[in-house]
């Protein structure tokens, strides 16, 4: 009963990064400056923590670790969308400065947030979140690296794709992923345009607030010379001065509760791509496997002919114009029969467990595409309604403001 109910790594502790600090590898003044995130594990449930093999721990992390950490995830669970990180490339964030510094704290502030949404989405994924190798991520913190790399992850992939060319063409796609890998873009294009509009939107509120700030400065200033007016000229001032500072935390909330959710799925263009790109390897190794076997079963009718196929021309010597034409002997034409039959019968063996991988990889993939689907349905909805309450704030916030300053100008009934 009580396993139904925990469904997920979430339901039995927090995570959170609650804190980042810089980091010097080695002791000489040359070493190399890295930042770390402290990763904090909080179980709520120490009943059925157990279970999960979890329990409350701190440990510290670089970004490259979180990095390594995907990657994992990506070799190892194939049929499933990889939560992204955040971009690793500075960028620059809503209505704020452009950062160049990779120390900056507001870079940094934001880099934590997506990385602390990556842990959220990992540990609430109904399959992600009981991988031993994430558990020991929260659980270990300098040793975990060489954890991670004993499983050999990236060997398990490695020699098919270095068989493979960087830029390929099917012979034939599902047209479910080819209409995933078009609305990757699209989305990216979509959020990207958002938070570019947003983001000039933002630009001009906070302009607007710090225009305030620079006026309720002069009502103050103005009233050490107006005696009658002097105290509602000061109250002007302060309602102004307050609005000035809540709106600003208003745009700060605002970046942190709408922004960062959409970007997070831009990122997710990223990885739905690198996601699209599994399925189409599976296939590309089934379209290759099914070549050689039509190749050398072609190959083999032809040797089947008399005399067919079996002049070799070659250039004698390297020398251009003089050639020698000759025919392989009995010997050479079975010893060249046998390797044939030796290369199709290896195709024909690997063309089945392939197939069995990408039609299990297909099944499991479209759960997976369903489930990213609703989450990502219910994360912008929120998202959408959480900006459309921040708006209704700043408005609210205004029309207080100005109340305010009406009343606080309202001729005495004395």
């Amino acid at each position: 009963m009580n396993r139904n109910k925990k469904q997920h790594l979430l339901s039995v502790a927090t995570l959170t990064i609650e804190d980042f600090e810089k980091a010097k590898k080695g002791n000489d003044y040359m070493g190399d400056v890295f930042v770390i995130f402290k990763v904090v594990t909080t179980v709520t449930d120490l009943d059925n923590s157990f279970r999960y093999g979890i329990k409350t721990s701190g440990v510290w992390h670089r970004y490259s670790e979180f990095d390594l950490l995907y990657q994992y995830l990506l070799h190892t669970y194939p049929s499933y969308i990889i939560p992204p990180l955040p971009e690793k490339k500075l960028s620059t964030s809503l209505w704020t400065k452009m950062t160049v510094d990779k120390f900056d704290g507001e870079y940094l502030e934001h880099r934590k947030i997506g990385l602390e949404k990556f842990l959220h989405r990992v540990a609430s994924h109904p399959i992600l979140h009981d991988d031993q190798i994430f558990k020991a991520f929260l659980m270990k913190g300098e040793d975990w690296k060489e954890v991670a790399d004993s499983t050999e992850f990236r060997a398990k992939n490695e020699g098919f794709l270095r068989g493979v060319a960087a830029s390929y063409q099917l012979k034939h796609c599902d047209p479910r992923f080819s209409e995933l890998r078009t609305y990757a873009e699209e989305l990216e294009s979509r959020i990207n345009a958002i938070l570019k509009v947003t983001q000039n939107i933002a630009a001009k509120q906070r302009l607007t607030y710090n225009s305030y700030k620079d006026l309720a400065k002069t009502f103050s200033e103005w009233s050490a010379v107006e005696k009658s007016l002097g105290i509602p000229l000061q109250k002007i001032g302060h309602h102004l001065d307050n609005l000035e500072g809540a709106g600003n935390v208003l745009l700060l909330e605002e970046d942190v509760k709408f922004c960062e959710n959409l970007r997070e799925f831009a990122n997710y263009a990223y990885s739905l791509k690198d996601f699209i790109r599994k399925y189409e390897l599976l296939q590309y190794k089934i379209e290759t496997l099914e070549s050689t076997i039509e190749s050398k079963k072609a190959a083999l009718f032809l040797m089947g002919k008399p005399e067919a196929g079996e002049d070799v021309v070659s250039t004698e010597g390297n020398k251009p114009g003089i050639t020698k034409i000759f025919r392989p002997n009995a010997n050479q034409r079975e010893a060249r029969r046998n390797k044939l039959h030796q290369e199709l019968s290896e195709a024909e063996e690997a063309l089945g467990p392939a197939q069995n991988d990408l039609e299990q990889f297909i099944t499991e993939a479209e759960e997976e595409i369903k489930r990213w689907k609703k989450d990502k349905f219910t994360s912008l909805k929120e998202a959408l309604k959480m900006y459309a309450k921040l708006q209704l704030q700043h408005s609210q916030q205004g029309v207080q403001c100005w109340e305010a300053v009406k009343t606080a100008v309202k001729p005495s009934t004395h």
